[in-house]
């Protein structure tokens, strides 16, 4: 999607929502199964040439995979509601902010307020007049992004936020060396992985050959296809910097459980606004990534650009196309990542790993008889590297499949089989109600700096819900500015172990947490859920 050369950071592409507001209608489910759309793509799993000479030319490469490279203009979105944008504009750093309400000011999309003075931006721009009415829009482009032709009879992959948020979509296709435009429909999205599927109406179209997006490898060479600043058909080439990319915040997620699944390809091969939903490729001129974000602070490319691997994109793309969602496992659990002082105090070689932090109540992780504190080192085999890793694996598998967690507990390794349930949106994005305010408070004592904590009074208990076998200590205060608030410790907390060990008087918990030289291992009932937080003690 084209940005201006002013926005001077583009890694989090979920900015680009910030032009749109009214999401396209989804087709209606194609009448395929997604074993049948499968045996429409081209592949070739075979791992890249180890050993070879340097190549002086990629034209050969090129010309092969250039004629299923597509442009995607979107057309007629309108600009969203004041109360979204600002809430997108606070989660950015102030820096960034600044320049991002000067674009969209200029861009008519932004009120001043009871400001009545003209915003002036970095060079000096009074505020443009607002953009047209609705109507006048309706066939204009306001976004340009690419796409990649998997099928003959004109399957695009792509990106969602290229394509999610438009009234209306066109593509142009070069084929035969003639350019040709044909309206596209949406035949699903899915936002929590960036993965976007259209259909154009044509046979006979020049078709991407796909690879294994999990033999791919550091160093080697890839060449990053797309129209950057709706430039079409251009190439770049660079190498792989890194795999299994997670973390950067590409991907926003609105709800505190709910999971990201972000697990990029990043490359040095220049990736510029527009590039988005086009094709990463081999040294063979195999797909095996889906362009979809940079880091720059300038706007444009800075040597990191990230690609979603294509394996992960088909695997949404299968699930699309029988009925436009998508089916994930859910574990129900929240994994935090193992430092330093963790993997001391389990006793554990290395860093890798996930610490299982929370369990919901009654997901299929608590049926399977998983512990706050377990550390989950492999799923079925695949290896958990971090924390971010374990979502991206668990929703992997459909529901209804079991799978073997490989965990150590209490230094000792064992496997937990469980079976996986649907991850639905009204578990991704659940969150229990407040509970009332307490009756009575019962004496506190500073457990850790800015954390208050008291015995469990039957009012309390009540109140809460608590079940009469579970036992411990309540969070009766916790300082905005503490440690224990940035790690998520909320006021009713039952706090039923430390360091592991259980607790029940205040007096004991003060001694458990004296053995920690920096960090206390809090162990927490909330509404049904165990937790498990690392509090430092500064």
């Amino acid at each position: 999607m084209n940005l201006p050369a002013s926005l001077p950071l583009v890694a989090l592409m979920s900015l680009i929502g910030l032009a749109h507001a009214q999401p396209a209608k989804k087709a209606e489910a194609a009448a395929i199964s997604s074993e049948q759309f499968k045996s429409k793509l081209t592949r070739d799993d075979s791992a890249l040439p180890a050993a070879g000479q340097l190549q002086m030319s990629y034209a050969p490469v090129v010309d092969k995979i250039l004629p299923s490279v597509v442009t995607i203009f979107s057309i007629g979105s309108k600009p969203m509601e004041q109360d979204e944008i600002n809430e997108r504009l606070e989660q950015l750093p102030d820096f960034l902010r600044e320049y991002m309400e000067e674009w969209l000011r200029q861009r008519g999309q932004l009120e001043d307020g009871e400001d009545e003075t003209p915003e002036r931006g970095p060079r000096g721009r009074r505020n443009r007049p607002s953009p047209p009415e609705e109507d006048s829009q309706d066939n204009e482009p306001n976004g340009v992004g690419s796409g990649v032709i998997i099928s003959s009879d004109g399957y695009i992959l792509t990106n969602n936020h290229v394509v999610g948020e438009a009234k209306k979509l066109e593509v142009m296709v070069n084929a035969g060396g003639s350019n040709r435009r044909y309206s596209a429909r949406i035949i699903g999205t899915d936002p929590q992985t960036d993965v976007g599927l259209i259909k154009i109406e044509a046979q006979n179209l020049p078709v991407a050959t796909i690879a294994d997006s999990t033999k791919l490898r550091v160093g080697d060479v890839v060449l990053a296809l797309g129209a950057p600043m709706e430039l079409s058909r251009s190439v770049t080439q660079g190498i792989v910097s890194a795999m299994g990319r997670s973390g950067m915040g590409i991907i926003r997620n609105r709800s505190r459980m709910q999971q990201s699944y972000e697990d990029f390809i990043q490359t040095d091969a220049a990736i510029n606004p527009g590039n988005s939903g086009g094709p990463l490729v081999d040294g063979m001129g195999r797909v095996v990534g889906i362009n979809t974000a940079i880091y720059s602070r300038s706007g444009m490319n800075a040597g990191i650009g990230f690609a979603i691997p294509v394996n992960l994109a088909l695997r949404i793309a299968s699930d699309l196309v029988d009925d436009g969602k998508v089916s994930r496992g859910y574990l129900g659990i929240m994994p935090e990542d193992i430092n330093a002082d963790t993997a001391k105090l389990y006793n554990l070689q290395d860093e890798s790993g996930a610490i299982v932090r929370i369990i919901k109540n009654n997901s299929p992780a608590a049926k399977a008889g998983l512990l706050v504190g377990d550390v989950i080192l492999a799923v079925s085999g695949r290896k958990v590297d971090s924390a971010s890793a374990l979502p991206v694996i668990v929703s992997s598998y459909s529901p209804g499949s079991e799978i073997t967690l490989d965990i150590v507990r209490e230094g000792k390794r064992m496997q937990v089989k469980a079976k996986l349930e649907e991850l639905t949106p009204e578990i991704a994005a659940g969150s229990s109600p407040a509970a009332a305010p307490p009756k009575a408070q019962p004496t506190s004592n500073a457990l850790l700096p800015g954390l208050q904590v008291a015995a469990l009074d039957e009012i309390s208990r009540k109140r809460l819900k608590i079940p009469a076998e579970v036992q411990g200590l309540l969070v009766r205060e916790v300082k905005p500015d503490s440690q224990a608030r940035a790690m998520g410790v909320e006021k009713d907390d039952l706090i039923t172990h430390i360091n592991r060990k259980p607790v029940n008087t205040t007096a004991q918990a003060t001694e458990l947490a004296k053995q920690s030289e920096k960090t206390v291992l809090l162990k927490i009932w909330r509404e049904g859920d165990s937790m498990l937080f690392m509090v430092g003690k500064r």
